[in-house]
C-alpha cells in the first residue's frame, strides 16, 4: 500500500511538471491576454496615461493592445506601436553586447574591469565585468551619490560623461566584490563604457548593428540625446496620489547602459523569440541566464541583466524598469515558449503586476501558501523583543512594537510559529537571547538580514552642538551643512534641501532616506561624518576646517 502510495505521488509530480512545461494552446493564450487587458484598461480613469502590453507563443506575436494616453495634452492615445522608454529592462541588452564582443573573442566576462578602464580606483580586491552585471561589485549608485550634491537625477541634465565622472572619482567600495548582492546602475555605466572601449564603436551604434537591425527591432533606439524627436514616443507622467493631477515626468538624461532604451513591445517579443530560437548561439543564451554566485558560494538569481527564477512552478526570465514616469516589465518564460511584454508611461498600474496578471490568466494563479497555524507567546515574553532594531549591514532603525498582544514589524504583524520563530510575511524572523539581543531574518532569496537590538538616544545639548557645522565629501564632490535650531538637528544641502536630523540610536540619526552617524576617535571626540542610502552605504565626510 504504502509503494502504492509513493508511486501514486510520483507520478502525480511528473504529470504536473509536465503540464506546467507544455507549450499553451494559442487561442487560451490571446484569451487570457484578453481578460488581463481589460481588467487593466478599465480601471484606469482617463484621462491617464496608460500601457501597451504583448504576448508572444513559440516566437509568434499573438496579442498586442494598449490603453491610455500617449501624449494628454492632445488628447492622442496609447496603441501597441508607440514607443516607449524601456528603464532598467535595457541592462540585458548591455549584457548581450558584453557576451557578444565575448563570443568575438574580445573579452571575457571575468576579465577584471580596470583592464580596460585603467582609470578605475584599484579596490584592493578583483572587480571583474561579472561583477558589474551581476550587481555583486560593490559599487556605489551613481544617483545616490550625486544626490548629495542637491541636484541629482531629475535636477539637472545628466550625461553619460558626467555619470562616468561621479563613478570614477568613488575611493571606496560599499563591500568586496562578490561578497553580496546590491543593485547598482554604476555597473552599467561601466559596462557600457567597456563595449565602446573594446568594440571602438559608439554604444548606440553597436546594438544597431548587432542586435537591433539583425533582429529586426526598426523601433528601437538608445536615447543618448533627450532632445532628439523621435515619432510615435510616449510622453512619461507621474502623481503624487491618486486624486491629484497628472505632472510630465521626463527622464532628461543623456545616459544609456543602465537604461535609456526607447523601444515597443513588438521589438521586445522579437528580441525574447531570438532568445528562444537561440538566434545568437545556445552559448549566448547560457551566458546570459547563468546566475551569479557570491564568494561564499550562494547563488543569486540574478544573472546577466536578467532575473532568472521560478513563478508558479514554472522558469521565469524576466527583468522590470522605471525612469522618470515611465515603468516596465519584460517577462520570459522559456519551458512555455510564452513572453509577455509591458510598457507603460505612468506611475500606475503596476507594468509588473499587469505582466503577472496576464501570466495567471493565462496560466491559472498559484496556490495559496499553506497555513501555518500560530502558536501561543507570553506578552511578558514578547515584551522584551519590542523596541529599535539596526540593521547590521545599512544601519537604519527598524521599530518592533507591542500592540495588543502582538509584535509588528514596521506595522507588519509577526506570528509566532512553533519552531520558536516569526512569519513575516514571506520572511521568517528568528530572536537570539544574550548580553545582545540579535535577530535573523531569513529572505525568501536565500539571504539573511541580521538585526541588533539598540537602545533609543536622546542627544543632549552638549552632543547636538559637537555634530554642528559643515561637513564636506570629496567623493561626492558635496558640502553639507549640519544647522542646529532650538533642540532640532537639520541637514542642509545647498541649493534647496533642508533634512530634518531624528535621532534613532547612539550616534546615528535618520534624516528622510538617509541614515547620518557620526564616529569618534581615540579620545571619543567626534571626527567623521557617513550618510547611507539603499543604494549608497557609506559615504564619508569630514569636518571643514
Amino acid at each position: 500500500m504504502i509503494f502504492r502510495r509513493i508511486v501514486f505521488l510520483v507520478l502525480v509530480a511528473a504529470f504536473t511538471v509536465s503540464v506546467a512545461a507544455q507549450v499553451p494552446d494559442k487561442a487560451k493564450v490571446i484569451a487570457g491576454a484578453e481578460r488581463a487587458f481589460e481588467k487593466a484598461a478599465k480601471t484606469n480613469t482617463m484621462p491617464a496615461p496608460g500601457c501597451a502590453v504583448g504576448v508572444s507563443l513559440n516566437g509568434e506575436s499573438v496579442f498586442e493592445k494598449a490603453f491610455g494616453l500617449a501624449e494628454m495634452e492632445h488628447n492622442i492615445p496609447n496603441t501597441p506601436q508607440t514607443i516607449f522608454e524601456s528603464g532598467s529592462v535595457a541592462k540585458q541588452f548591455t549584457a548581450a553586447a558584453l557576451v557578444l564582443l565575448q563570443q568575438d573573442g574580445k573579452l571575457s566576462i571575468d576579465d577584471p574591469v580596470r583592464k580596460y578602464i585603467p582609470e578605475l580606483p584599484d579596490y584592493g580586491a578583483p572587480l571583474t565585468i561579472r561583477h558589474l552585471l551581476n550587481h555583486t561589485a560593490g559599487l556605489r549608485d551613481w544617483g545616490s551619490v550625486m544626490a548629495l550634491t542637491g541636484a541629482g537625477r531629475g535636477d539637472r541634465v545628466v550625461t553619460q560623461a558626467i555619470a562616468l565622472d561621479v563613478i570614477y572619482r568613488q575611493k571606496y567600495l560599499d563591500f568586496t566584490p562578490g561578497a553580496e548582492y546590491s543593485y547598482s546602475n554604476s555597473g552599467y555605466q561601466l559596462a557600457a563604457d567597456i563595449v565602446e572601449r573594446v568594440s571602438k564603436q559608439e554604444f548606440p551604434a553597436f546594438l544597431e548593428e548587432r542586435i537591433f537591425k539583425p533582429l529586426g527591432m526598426k523601433n528601437s533606439s538608445t536615447r543618448d540625446n533627450y532632445q532628439r524627436i523621435v515619432p510615435g514616443r510616449a510622453q512619461a507622467y507621474s502623481r503624487s496620489g491618486a486624486n491629484t493631477p497628472w505632472e510630465l515626468n521626463m527622464p532628461f538624461m543623456n545616459v544609456y547602459g543602465n537604461g535609456g532604451m526607447l523601444t515597443t513591445v513588438g521589438d521586445w517579443l522579437k528580441w525574447d523569440a531570438a532568445l528562444d530560437a537561440r538566434t545568437f548561439g545556445l552559448p549566448f543564451v547560457q551566458a546570459m541566464e547563468t546566475q551569479g554566485v557570491l564568494n561564499d558560494g550562494r547563488k543569486i538569481s540574478y544573472a546577466l541583466g536578467l532575473v532568472v527564477d521560478q513563478y508558479n512552478g514554472m522558469r521565469r526570465v524576466s527583468h522590470g524598469g522605471s525612469t522618470a514616469g515611465y515603468q516596465t516589465f519584460l517577462a520570459r518564460y522559456p519551458d512555455q515558449k510564452l513572453s509577455v511584454a509591458v510598457l507603460c508611461n505612468g506611475t500606475s498600474p503596476s507594468a509588473g503586476g499587469l505582466a503577472t496578471n496576464v501570466a495567471d490568466e493565462i496560466f491559472g494563479k498559484p496556490p495559496e501558501p499553506a497555513r501555518v497555524e500560530a502558536v501561543a507567546v507570553s506578552e511578558e515574553k514578547l515584551k522584551k523583543y519590542a523596541g529599535i532594531w539596526r540593521n547590521d549591514v545599512t544601519r537604519s532603525a527598524n521599530q518592533i512594537v507591542l500592540d495588543k498582544g502582538e509584535l509588528k514589524f514596521g506595522g507588519t504583524a509577526m506570528k509566532p510559529v512553533a519552531d520558536g520563530s516569526f512569519i513575516l510575511g514571506e520572511r521568517k524572523l528568528r530572536f537570539k537571547d544574550g548580553s545582545t539581543v540579535t535577530a535573523q531574518i531569513a529572505n525568501p532569496d536565500g539571504s539573511v538580514t541580521r538585526l541588533t537590538q539598540v537602545a533609543e538616544w536622546k542627544p543632549t545639548a552638549a552632543e547636538f552642538a559637537a555634530i554642528a557645522g559643515e561637513w564636506r565629501s570629496e567623493e561626492a564632490q558635496s558640502t553639507v551643512k549640519l544647522a542646529l535650531e532650538g533642540e532640532k538637528a537639520f541637514v542642509v544641502i545647498r541649493p534647496v534641501a533642508k533634512l530634518s536630523m531624528v535621532p534613532i540610536y547612539k550616534d546615528h540619526f535618520a534624516a528622510q532616506a538617509y541614515v547620518v552617524w557620526f564616529t569618534r576617535d581615540a579620545s571619543g571626540k567626534i571626527d567623521k561624518m557617513h550618510v547611507g542610502t539603499g543604494r549608497m552605504r557609506d559615504m564619508l565626510f569630514e569636518r571643514v576646517k
